[in-house]
């Protein structure tokens, strides 16, 4: 199947790679709005322009089936987009992180994203929504994307921003730019990245070779099977016809 992902830059090619690797036998389209990059400080009204104008795209590459890897849009007008584009399926990295942290079981997390992401809120009232007892601490760090987008180096930002927060036992990375910088993080702290949550998610809506066999035999299944598992890993069904 055609699947569309898109982000203002380098940082949603985390997400793809992760899909690539885990559902190869699929066809994707990838966009990076680099010309309005970064989006962390964009209006609502800029943000929505940008992202009908890649889903548009996308339709007429008959896509219908799109992740949307970019926090920042996810925060701001996922539901607009879903509003006007009531045929194409969406899957958000905001909404797929909070899942794969609440699985994490942690207790005391430190949200790093852009600024609109943060203003937003959406993570902490997620997380909060699900566990109460849960200390969110959310952070605005816009100087990171245009680090990572220049490939310069973010050992000095990291260690600034984690010297404020040192009893965190994990850290949600609000942003999918900043998996590229995963490794400047502390190996104490449990980091939380999009592109695992997003993973986790599509595979309901994935359609690759192996999920999407049916098998039939018209005569004894038992028997059928025995060879049919050893070269498919999966089990025929009987049909009367």
């Amino acid at each position: 199947m055609r699947i569309g992902v898109f982000d203002s830059g380098v940082g949603g090619l985390t997400v793809l790679k992760s899909l690539y690797e885990k559902y190869p036998n699929n066809e994707y389209y990838y966009i990076a709005d680099s010309k309005n990059l970064p989006y962390g400080e964009k209006t609502k009204e800029e943000l929505f322009s940008y992202a009908s104008r890649i889903i548009d795209y996308f339709i007429l590459q008959d896509i219908k089936l799109i992740v949307i890897g970019c926090n920042t849009i996810c925060s701001t007008v996922y539901k607009d987009l879903e509003n006007k584009y009531k045929d194409i399926t969406f899957i958000g990295v905001i909404d797929a992180t909070v899942d794969l942290f609440l699985k994490s079981n942690k207790k005391n997390v430190l949200v790093i994203a852009t600024t609109n992401t943060i203003k937003s809120n959406k993570y902490e009232t997620k997380i909060k929504c699900k566990n109460n007892n849960i200390i969110v601490h959310n952070l605005a760090t816009p100087n990171l994307v245009p680090l990572i987008e220049n490939d310069l180096d973010t050992t000095k930002e990291i260690n600034n921003i984690l010297s404020n927060y040192k009893d965190i036992d994990s850290i949600i990375l609000g942003c999918t730019h900043y998996k590229l910088i995963e490794d400047k993080i502390s190996s104490n702290i449990t980091c939380i990245d999009s592109s695992t949550g997003v993973i986790n998610v599509i595979n309901k809506y994935i359609n690759n070779s192996i999920n999407n066999i049916k098998i039939y035999t018209t005569g004894n299944k038992e028997e059928f099977n025995k060879i049919c598992k050893r070269i498919m890993n999966i089990n025929g069904e009987k049909l009367d016809i």
